[in-house]
């Protein structure tokens, strides 16, 4: 069934939204002020969802995707969309979504961060292999689309994608031998790889792979494991030098890190004589800043090596008032509960995963810091547990979007609540 839409807004997920028949209908690749012609691909109950067949009139907003890719390969959905309206419906998408599931509105709503730069900007990829080829999956789906270039991509990415892409061609390698593999570049623009693989490569591409000028190192999971040159990555943010490790998590957007730290900070309002808890804390991005700014700040999280990381970066720094656990942050908490309670933080800061951690914030609503600095890049689950935490007497006293990932419909988004009096 096909049917003419006005597409009004964004939808999480990067979908224009319409309707029909006073209907919801959802639209990839169309954006808000589109009149579109449409063909109903699923009916549900309370929505639909729609291909776009063709344009009967362009919106405002509408601009020409520079990449070729763009609609096959699943990475990016809003670049057909203008830049200053991608981040007003991300910081629209915010408010809504932390209204509607988490029944809870900031006090403050901080304009949102724009990314000083709209492409170019990530400074770690993963690419998947399928077969002969290896790039990025199609939407909701994992068929893998093969890429040559990526323009969202740090240029120091692209190139070593193009070495690898020619270490495979000089050796003669089957790219099968790849179930796929991660690049990253620090600040200095030096970039390094890892290599996940199904079988032991040929020594031939062994070879190949170290010829690579854009590559400063590599390392191989899998069969056969080892390393060759450095696979650290280093970085300079809020005037910490900090390295991380290729394959370690670490924030893409270098620029907007820098301003992620800053309104962290911010929320949390430190004077210098409070203890703060800093969960998920990975090489100690946000905990080194804090430990800075409080009396101590002790950093829990669960990847061993992210933990060793994190000691280097706070030693490399002189900072004396960090301290880090190796732990899962619920199980951390759990186990520590009846000590925190006679000590308690005055704040805590969580960056969980995309999935969130209920069971930490339940953890944390029971420990009653004063503030909870609660950063996410899904406002859906960070809504969840924001709505838990504001049934246990917290209130959210400020939010706002920071925007990590032009070009996709990812949120990075701050929120802060503290316990009401």
């Amino acid at each position: 069934m096909e049917a003419v839409v006005e597409i009004t807004g964004l939808a999480y997920g990067g979908s224009g939204v319409g309707r029909i028949n006073g209907k919801v209908v959802f639209v990839p690749y169309t954006a808000p002020g589109d009149k579109a012609r449409i063909e109903i691909t699923s009916e549900k109950k309370s929505f639909s969802q729609g291909r776009l067949v063709g344009l009967l009139s362009a919106s405002p907003s509408r601009v020409p995707p520079p990449c070729g890719y763009f609609g096959v390969c699943g990475g990016c959905a809003l670049q057909h969309v203008s830049y200053p309206v991608q981040v007003e419906w991300k910081d629209r998408t915010l408010g809504e979504t932390l209204k509607r599931i988490g029944k809870v509105d900031a006090l403050q709503w901080d304009p949102p961060v724009p990314s000083p730069g709209e492409f170019g900007y990530r400074t770690r990829a993963r690419f998947h292999g399928e077969g002969p080829r290896f790039g990025f999956y199609e939407p909701d789906s994992h068929r893998v689309v093969d890429i040559e270039e990526c323009p969202v991509l740090d240029p120091a990415l692209n190139a070593a994608l193009s070495g690898i892409r020619g270490a495979f061609r000089e050796s003669g390698a089957d790219p099968s031998v790849l179930k796929g593999f991660e690049i990253g570049v620090g600040g200095n623009g030096k970039a390094a790889a890892s290599f996940d693989l199904r079988r032991n490569p040929p020594a031939t591409l062994l070879k190949a792979l170290e010829k690579i000028t854009a590559l400063k190192g590599f390392e191989l999971r899998g069969p056969r494991s080892m390393t060759s040159g450095d696979v650290t990555l280093e970085y300079l943010a809020f005037g910490i030098e900090s390295k991380s490790r290729i394959g370690a998590f670490s924030q893409v957007n270098l620029p907007q890190n820098e301003n992620l730290i800053k309104k962290v900070l911010e929320y949390c309002g430190l004077t210098g004589t409070e203890p703060v808890l800093d969960l998920f804390s990975g090489t100690g991005n946000l905990t080194i800043p804090l430990a800075r700014a409080s009396k101590e700040a002790t950093g829990v999280e669960s990847n061993g090596e992210a933990v060793k990381l994190a000691m280097e970066n706070a030693a490399k720094n002189r900072i004396t008032s960090a301290g880090f656990v190796g732990e899962d942050a619920a199980g951390w908490l759990k186990r520590n509960i009846k000590g925190l309670e006679k000590e308690r933080p005055h704040v805590v800061v969580l960056d969980p995963p995309r999935g969130g951690d209920p069971e930490a914030a339940g953890l944390l609503a029971a420990l009653k810091p004063k503030k909870i600095i609660y950063v996410s890049c899904s406002p859906p689950t960070l809504a969840r547990d924001i709505s838990m935490l504001a049934g246990s007497g917290y209130r959210l006293f400020r939010a706002g979007v920071i925007d990590m990932f032009p070009q996709t419909y990812h949120i990075e988004c701050v929120a802060g609540l503290e316990l009401e009096k």
